[in-house]
């Protein structure tokens, strides 16, 4: 008998576990506006009564090596290291409400995971349950470091209704009859009161906030006011399947404003631009509320230097990564339209590692960058190429978000 009652016991507490597990919501591939990391995605987000649970995938790339993680010198190339940082919060209404983390499944939180090339990793991430009525959230794990990219995400839409709260409804007391007062006459009993339903009002609703990039173009010597051509187009977003074709737009000549109304959410990429001025480029995240951005542009003359931004190269690696070919197009475009500029390209790195390793490797990446110009028909005769190491730096080069500030490729207008 009494192992009878204790079965039913413990029955009961495993069926009461389950209902308090039991997902409440369930939102299966979330709408995500930004992605910090594109190796990992969400699958599935679903709300119990106690945690908010986020399943999620980390695909590392095939060939290089994942830099999703920070690389161990003991690791060859092919491999990397993955973990989940016990920090991260969920932040709701631009950090009205933030939820801590609670525990991870499938994937170390105080050690490191290694990964191969191609591998995919399947992991869960509990947070605290976020409050109902909010259905956009942030997952902010880490701050990128050196070599990291951090597993964070921004405006991940899901399923969480506001709890509905109905009022008690009293029922409506009896009017009292009135008391006449007292004469010779008879009395007479009141009329019935009738009582008119209010009509509800309508619920106020609140039109969507308008989105837009915004802001001046200017002569970066003189800080004038110019008027200039701003083409713009959707990188990445919830709205978009990756197919936005560019469209463009006029500042004013006297005023410098221009304003680019966003129709669609995500990504922009905008870029400056006008004759006898280097054009500017800038990727512009509209996802969630406006943006103002300024252009200086730098004009044309012999002796003007300015930092190509966009040229990236793997760690300790001189080969250019896919991702560079857009700001060297724009280069290409700019020397067809001044076929009598010629430039100089100047390579530096950071202080990490020998110092003649480091000039070599400077001057390799310069001569990569000549040689994609080269093959875009750009006469090699019209570019220099030097490369100056860790040796002309512009900062102390001391902490990790110094020195990445160094390795950079410079151009130069040696002659227009």
């Amino acid at each position: 008998m009494n192992r009878r009652l204790l079965f039913i016991f413990l029955s009961c507490l495993l069926a009461a576990s389950a209902l308090r597990v039991q997902a409440q919501y369930v939102t299966v591939a979330p709408r995500v506006d930004d992605v910090n990391d594109e190796d990992v995605s969400i699958r599935r987000v679903e709300l119990t009564s106690e945690y908010t649970i986020i399943y999620m995938t980390h695909i590392s790339p095939v060939g290089s090596g994942s830099t999703s993680r920070r690389r161990s010198p003991l690791l060859d190339e092919n491999s990397s290291t993955i973990s989940f940082v016990p920090s991260s919060r969920l932040y709701v209404n631009q950090g009205e409400r933030s939820y801590k983390f609670i525990r991870a499944e499938n994937i170390p939180t105080t050690s490191r995971r290694i990964v191969e090339s191609g591998e995919r990793v399947d992991f869960v991430a509990y947070f605290e349950r976020i409050d109902p009525g909010y259905t956009v959230f942030d997952l902010f794990e880490c701050k990128d470091r050196l070599s990291e990219i951090c597993f964070n995400f921004w405006g991940v839409h899901i399923i969480n209704p506001k709890k509905q709260v109905y009022a008690k409804r009293n029922p409506t007391k009896p009017v009292p009859p009135r008391v006449q007062p007292k004469t010779q006459t008879k009395p007479q009993s009141a009329p019935p009161v009738v009582t008119k339903p209010v009509p509800e009002q309508p619920a106020e609703t609140t039109a969507p906030e308008a989105v837009a990039i915004s802001g001046l173009t200017r002569d970066a010597k003189t800080r004038k006011l110019i008027g200039a051509t701003l083409t713009y187009q959707l990188l990445s977003g919830a709205e978009t399947d990756g197919s936005s074709v560019a469209d463009s737009t006029q500042s004013g000549d006297l005023t410098g404003t221009y304003t680019i109304p966003v129709d669609l959410r995500g990504r922009y990429v905008v870029t400056a631009s006008k004759q006898g001025y280097l054009s500017q480029t800038d990727t512009l995240n509209a996802s969630s509320r406006s943006v103002a951005r300024d252009f200086d542009l730098v004009p044309i003359t012999a002796g003007t230097k300015v930092t190509l931004k966009n040229i990236y190269f793997n760690a300790q690696r001189f080969e250019l990564k896919a991702e560079s070919y857009p700001e060297l197009d724009r280069l290409v475009t700019l020397m067809q339209s001044n076929p009598t500029m010629n430039i100089r390209l100047e390579g530096h790195t950071d202080i990490v590692g020998e110092f003649d390793a480091n000039v070599e490797l400077s001057r390799n990446r310069v001569n990569e960058v000549k040689k994609y110009l080269v093959l875009k028909g750009i006469s090699a005769g019209r570019i220099d190429t030097v490369g100056y190491g860790p040796s002309r730096a512009i900062n102390t080069n001391r902490t990790l978000k110094e020195r990445p500030e160094n390795r950079r490729v410079e151009m130069v207008i040696t002659k227009v």
